[in-house]
Parts: C-alpha cells; sequence; structure tokens
C-alpha cells in the first residue's frame, strides 16, 4: 500500500511538471521531480505505454549521446462540459490540457434534460474516444452532486444527478452550481486561487447569485446553500430573489447591489469581489460609494466589474473536469482563458 502511494505521489509530479508544458529529458525530469534517474525513467517508460506521455526529439547541443526529450501529451485525454442556458445544453470538450476542441448547443430532447446530455455524451465519444470525464453546471442548489432546488429546469429538481449519469455514460462527473464554478473559473482566470478567499456577485433574469472560492476551492456547505443569496431578507416580507424577479420595481438597484456585497463582505472580507454587469450597473464607482454607506472604508472590497461569466462559468466547468481527470494538484497553477462558445 505504501509503495503504491509513493509510486501514485510520484506520477502525479511528473505529470505536473510535463504538464506545464515542459519539454524535458529523463534527467531534468528527475531534477525538477527530487526523484532518482532510474525513478524517473521508469515512470516515463509507463506514461509513454499509456500513451500520456510522447518523444519531443533529442537534445540539441553538441558532443556526445544527446538525450531524448519528453513532452505530455495533449490528446490523451478530452473532458467534455455542459450547462443550461436559456433552456438549451451548451457543451465544450477539452483537451487533457484544458484547451477548447470544439463546442456547440442543443435543445432538450425527447425525454427532457437527461436524455439530452447523455446523448451529447454519447456524440462526442464517438468523436472523441478518450473522452474521460464529465463537468455539468446547474443553476440551482447542488451539494454532493444532488440537485436540491431549481427553478427552470424542474425535472432535475431532487436527482442526484451526478449518481445518475455516472451510471449511464461510466465516466467520472462533477455536478456543480453555475456560481461556485463562475467564482472557480474567475479566480483561475485572475490569478486568485492563492488567495483566502474569492468571490462573484451575479444578478441574472432568475435572481442573485454569489460565488465563493475559500483557499482555491468552492465552498457550497452541507445542503449547497452557500451563495444563494436570494434567501436573504430584503423589503418588507419579500427576500432578494422576489425583489429581482419583479425587475427592483421601486428599489434602488445599485443600493441593492450594495446589500450583496455587504453580506459577502462581512462574513469573509474579501479584499476585491467581482460583479458581473448587468443592466443596473457598468461601472464599479457607484457600488463602491453605496458599499461606503454600510462598511467601513477600510474595510469595503475594491469591486471590479466583469463582462466575462461565461467565460469564467467556462473555465470553472473545465477546470473541475480536469480535477476529476488529474486529481492532487495537477492543474492548480495553469490558469488558462477557456475560450467563448
Amino acid at each position: 500500500m505504501f509503495t503504491r502511494a509513493v509510486k501514485s505521489a510520484n506520477e502525479r509530479q511528473v505529470l505536473q511538471v510535463l504538464r506545464q508544458g515542459c519539454v524535458v529529458t529523463r534527467q531534468e525530469l528527475a531534477e525538477r521531480c527530487g526523484l532518482s534517474f532510474p525513478t524517473a525513467g521508469k515512470l516515463v517508460d509507463e506514461l509513454m505505454e499509456r500513451g500520456m506521455v510522447l518523444e519531443a526529439g533529442l537534445e540539441t547541443g553538441a558532443g556526445g549521446r544527446r538525450p531524448m526529450r519528453y513532452r505530455f501529451n495533449e490528446a490523451s485525454a478530452y473532458a467534455l462540459t455542459l450547462f443550461f442556458e436559456d433552456g438549451a445544453v451548451c457543451w465544450a470538450v477539452a483537451d487533457a490540457l484544458g484547451h477548447p476542441v470544439c463546442s456547440g448547443s442543443c435543445g432538450p430532447e425527447e425525454g427532457g434534460y437527461v436524455p439530452t446530455i447523455l446523448a451529447v455524451v454519447e456524440r462526442q465519444r464517438r468523436a472523441y474516444p478518450a473522452l474521460a470525464a464529465l463537468a455539468v453546471g446547474v443553476p440551482g442548489g447542488v451539494a454532493e452532486g444532488k440537485v436540491l432546488y431549481i427553478d427552470r429546469y424542474d425535472e432535475l429538481a431532487g436527482r442526484d444527478l451526478c449518481a445518475e449519469l455516472e451510471q449511464a455514460c461510466g465516466l467520472p462527473v462533477r455536478v456543480e452550481n453555475n456560481m461556485r464554478a463562475a467564482v472557480y473559473g474567475m479566480a483561475a482566470r485572475r490569478g486568485w486561487l492563492q488567495r483566502e478567499s474569492a468571490v462573484c456577485l451575479h444578478l441574472s433574469d432568475n435572481g442573485p447569485g454569489c460565488g465563493v472560492l475559500v483557499h482555491g476551492r468552492p465552498l457550497s456547505g452541507f445542503a449547497g446553500l452557500v451563495g444563494e443569496v436570494g434567501y436573504l431578507p430584503g423589503s418588507g416580507r419579500e427576500n432578494m430573489q422576489q425583489m429581482a424577479l419583479r425587475g427592483l420595481t421601486g428599489v434602488d438597484p445599485v443600493d441593492y447591489l450594495a446589500r450583496l456585497v455587504v453580506s459577502a463582505s462581512v462574513f469573509l472580507n474579501p479584499e476585491e469581489l467581482v460583479v458581473y454587469e448587468t443592466s443596473y450597473l457598468q461601472n464599479a464607482d457607484a457600488l463602491e460609494q453605496a458599499c461606503r454607506q454600510y462598511l467601513p472604508a477600510q474595510a469595503a472590497p475594491r469591486i471590479h466589474i466583469s463582462r466575462e461569466y461565461r467565460q469564467d462559468y467556462l473555465t470553472g466547468l473545465t477546470r473541475l473536469a480536469m480535477d476529476l481527470l488529474y486529481p492532487g494538484g495537477e492543474w492548480e497553477g495553469k490558469e488558462r482563458n477557456h475560450a467563448e462558445l
């Protein structure tokens, strides 16, 4: 057991180096990973047999026998990400380095959304036989792969979507709330993964949502309620969700958003916070000023207005899929922008 654990840890180290785009000799790989030359060489041989590592030509330079160089094979595995948008199922395929390969969307097929997801998986599996992981984003409460509550896509409510999909398609699956995926992608693209916390807010047609990242990982809580700011008390008997769904009639939208920022600030106190652009808000100055009415100036976060919710969302889902393929940190530190669909 100990030997297997050590070998697994060594393999993760080797993959981590190679997946950073390094082209190295066996000796260089051994030095970077802190391994002996025979150990590194044996791991390279095994990874080549599995198609994960490729030869990249002989080392340049004069004199002596030139050693072979090696690189990671980005085509050794593929990941599929799916999310729901305006009633459609949007999907994207990424290679083993997280680079976008193809994308598309389709309406729900006969039988509903789960059969549609499975149909997309099968189509992409035929196109990419090395498809090895699936990540699904859901605009609702998600805990441990179960959709606990959701407004628009009623057929998903109460289902253990992760278990259903894993059983049906035989792939490792991650099902995650849309805002938790978005904050994961946002933090990666901005280089914030090493921060104590990261927060993003989004006011969409479905109401407000908040994504929270703590020590580089999305936070959900035991019932997936973390970030469901729509449940916060609003005005009178209404909560923030109800206020948003009636179009914020009679409400100052900047003050509304400021109250959401304040709620995140008093629990996490992030130094900076991203708010995705809406028709109510195009610049940060007014929102920062409104926040200072409720928070001490020294504690108010710097606010960034972003138009890149979709890119952050897709990047986050891709990273979640990569985490399934390469658990243990190989994906950490690789901040790549995912192409917009």
